[in-house]
């Protein structure tokens, strides 16, 4: 190549530099644009970017891991948390109250974290998660997002804020969409609520309801007293099934009213397909023996992890928190092995 056409090649790629400089420029105006408008419970990009020098602090607040259910969530944010690289802390209660966990709450609210991952258990939540978002904290969701009837927050910003946990009504439509086939026909569907206290019991039921009575089941509903002793809720489900025959399935909120609905059918040779939200060790065992033909996995360790994820993408990189419904995964006979896997590694 000549002097002279090298000298060419230099303006050449001294003028398309200059253009790459103006389109970056241009590209960065229009991101500048974007992140104005970030929603609320994330932090802008620029702020992201410029706290990128030290690791990100996040609160992820719980009841105490006592049972698989909350140990499984926990493992999943420790696990996430260590994946990013985050200053993470997990805090709880000694004990299990709404106004501990509040409290708790607005401790971590007090020591300035960037990020917090809040169980929204009702609007006993609310005053604490504005708070929270009123310190200028990224705030997600997990588990319960309950927004409905008397616990409408008055504060916009948090029914605006990212979830992450199974849509329960959803959920509950789901769950009956794959247990029709296994229903005989015109059968009475009996829903047993472990939990009456609870009102995501009473979503997945209406969830249930709604797939199952335009097609010809009708469902009768058996309120238990909260306790979640199966050997108390034995001595009820037992007798209601024998009053009423015309029951020919039965749909549990939770494992603790599907294993004695399990062990009553088992023990009584009854040809009785069940179906229940969540999933443990007892209940897996009666899915693998074909007495519990199937059930709607809420996946704890995913609450854990995603919630712990949204908040690390959107204060390392300025991502928006996104929704995650996990209660998606069946499990039956043909993939409960896996399952007790998971279940026996803390991810269950």
């Amino acid at each position: 190549m000549t002097t002279g056409a090298r000298s060419v090649d230099r303006r050449s790629a001294l003028r398309t530099g200059s253009l790459v400089l103006a389109g970056m420029a241009a590209a960065l105006g229009l991101l500048e644009g974007c992140r104005s408008a970030a929603l609320p419970g994330s932090v802008p990009a620029t702020q992201a970017a410029a706290g990128n020098a030290k690791a990100p602090r996040v609160v992820f607040i719980s009841t105490k891991p006592s049972d698989t259910f909350v140990t499984a969530i926990k493992n999943g944010a420790d696990f996430a948390a260590n994946e990013y690289g985050l200053d993470y802390v997990f805090q709880a209660p000694n004990n299990t109250t709404f106004p501990e966990l509040v409290q708790v709450t607005l401790a971590a609210i007090a020591a300035r974290p960037d990020g917090m991952a809040i169980n929204y258990y009702d609007k006993t939540f609310e005053d604490s998660t504005s708070k929270a978002l009123d310190a200028g904290i990224a705030v997600v969701l997990y588990t319960n997002n309950r927004f409905e009837g008397d616990n409408a927050p008055s504060d916009p910003r948090i029914p605006m804020l990212a979830f992450v946990g199974q849509d329960e009504s959803t959920s509950g439509a789901k769950l009956a969409q794959a247990f029709l086939p296994h229903l005989p026909d015109g059968a009475t569907v009996l829903y047993v609520n472990p939990y009456p206290m609870f009102p995501t019991l009473a979503m997945r039921r209406d969830g249930i309801a709604r797939i199952l009575e335009p097609a010809g089941h009708p469902v009768q509903t058996l309120n238990l007293d909260n306790s979640g002793d199966e050997g108390e809720y034995l001595s009820v489900i037992g007798p209601y099934l024998q009053a009423h025959p015309e029951v020919g399935a039965v749909v549990s909120g939770g494992t603790s009213g599907a294993n004695p609905t399990a062990k009553y059918v088992a023990d009584n040779y009854l040809s009785l397909p069940i179906a229940t939200f969540d999933v443990g060790q007892t209940t897996s065992n009666y899915i693998q023996q074909g007495i519990i033909t199937l059930a709607i996995n809420q996946q704890p360790f995913l609450e854990g992890y995603f919630a712990v994820a949204n908040l690390a993408l959107n204060l390392k990189f300025g991502f928006q928190p996104v929704n995650v419904n996990t209660g998606t995964q069946f499990v039956d006979k043909s993939n409960v092995d896996l399952e007790m896997k998971l279940i026996a590694e803390g991810k269950g």
